[in-house]
């Protein structure tokens, strides 16, 4: 299980690829989980693959070599995780 308190920045790639990058980091032992991606960092309802950021790089280059192309990369100042369920059971 993936301790959410960890994951700190943000990869979205397209819909059709959200799947096959999550096992691909997974795979790799890289910490991810899918995750709504922030209406402010992206426009419509889509979802991003959430990991620590000190993985960030690793992450984009893991995807990159899978030719699965990478539409965004954010870092965050508090867990995203976190502020979104927040805000949302608040």
């Amino acid at each position: 299980m993936v301790d959410t308190r960890q994951l700190d920045a943000l990869v979205t790639v397209s819909q059709r690829d959200i799947l096959k990058a999550l096992s691909l980091l997974r795979n790799s032992g890289l910490k991810a989980k899918v995750f709504p991606t922030p209406p402010r960092l992206f426009a419509g309802c889509s979802l991003s693959i959430v990991v620590a950021s000190r993985d960030l790089d690793a992450s984009s280059e893991l995807l990159l070599q899978a030719e699965i192309e990478v539409l965004l990369t954010s870092y965050f100042d508090e867990n995203p995780v976190r502020s979104f369920y927040d805000k949302t059971w608040n």
